[in-house]
């Protein structure tokens, strides 16, 4: 019970944490983070989350600090990757590199990403990227 107590309180305040830095930058998506891990003998740790955009809303511009491995899971959305646009529908998965700048516009309905993290330990999961 402690541990089911502890990982739920980690899980409330990463997700709180991922998209905290946004609030002055524009829309911020709710971002689940479902696990989290170190990679044993590096100084990178993965991160496993879903992201939910809500309806017609734009994810403010930002950056990642490490490779994301993502598959959309619900809804299409159109990215904006370093000013090449990109439509991905639920079904497709999509990779960025780290520092790549990138904004997410969505469609009528509600878009689920499952995306998968891989960041330097102690980084800031995203980062604002504004024009």
């Amino acid at each position: 019970m402690l541990k089911r107590l502890g990982f739920a309180s980690v899980v409330a305040a990463a997700t709180l944490v991922g998209s905290a830095p946004f609030a002055a930058e524009g829309y911020v998506p709710q971002r689940t983070i479902l696990q989290q891990t170190d990679v044993p003998g590096s100084n990178y740790t993965v991160i496993m989350a879903v992201t939910e955009i809500a309806p017609n809303m734009t994810a403010a511009r930002h950056t990642h600090p490490g490779a994301e491995v993502a598959y959309m899971l619900a809804g299409e959305a159109e990215f904006n990757i370093e000013g090449q646009a990109k439509r991905v529908k639920a079904g497709e998965s999509f990779r960025l590199d780290p520092g790549v700048r990138h904004s997410v516009k969505n469609g009528p309905a509600t878009t689920r990403i499952l995306a998968i993290y891989t960041i330097p330990k102690g980084a800031a999961l995203a980062t604002p990227a504004p024009e």
